[in-house]
């Protein structure tokens, strides 16, 4: 049984971002994983806010997938995202883009996995915050999926249900050992999809597979926390 927490976009970045500050003070950076999409913009925004200079000059950022088109295309996740960062603050001083726009799509995900490991983050990442579809998806793991099962820490696949078709992400598993995961739950049809995956973990829904892990939190707005407890 998860325990819904209320989305409020300056609450939480100020936790974020406290919680930041505190692995710094104990390792002497801290790392984030950010999803695309417009709805974490805002959270987004507020957070690179909330990151005084002592933060941001320690922060390497990375996403959890990237959409394999060129980069500037508009489909593109790193662009989109940083200009919601943009807006609030300075950038982190370890920016981590995927190169998805690569021929070899191996190759690229060997770059990341390498980059990851040799940013210090190779066991897992600090925070990853993710936002899910109607589906119940999270970054490019899809429903009955066979990447479900990937173990490597970056893959790609080229049949993706939705467009575009190639994709590049981050495994279960290493976003799972995250020491925070933040899911955002947003939209009456997504508090509805994640009260149906209450049932127990499936890979029908790909972020039941996260509700029985004590570093996931779940942050509702309004219309999916209505949905979820109706």
């Amino acid at each position: 049984m998860i325990q819904p927490h209320k989305f409020e976009v300056s609450n939480l970045a100020l936790q974020l971002a406290q919680e930041f500050e505190r692995l710094i003070a104990k390792q002497g950076k801290v790392s984030l994983a950010i999803p695309g999409g417009r709805s974490p913009g805002p959270l987004l925004k507020e957070l690179a806010r909330a990151c005084e200079a002592k933060v941001a000059d320690q922060l390497f950022l990375y996403w959890v997938d990237e959409r394999c088109v060129p980069e500037g295309h508009s489909d593109r996740n790193d662009a989109a995202t940083l200009a919601f960062w943009r807006e609030g603050g300075k950038d982190p001083a370890y920016i981590r883009t995927m190169a998805a726009e690569r021929e070899n799509l191996q190759a690229a995900c060997d770059d990341y996995t390498a980059q990851l490991q040799n940013d210090g983050f190779g066991s897992g990442l600090d925070v990853a915050i993710l936002g899910i579809g109607e589906d119940g998806h999270f970054a490019s793991l899809f429903p009955n999926h066979e990447k479900l099962q990937e173990q490597a820490i970056t893959f790609y696949l080229e049949d993706s249900p939705k467009p575009p078709p190639k994709r590049l992400s981050l495994s279960l598993p290493f976003i799972a050992a995250a020491k925070k995961i933040v899911i955002l739950i947003l939209g009456s049809a997504k508090g509805e999809m994640l009260k149906k995956a209450m049932t127990g973990p499936s890979e029908a829904c790909p972020v039941s597979l996260l509700l029985d892990r004590t570093n996931a939190s779940f942050y509702f707005d309004e219309a999916a926390l209505v949905a979820f407890e109706a």
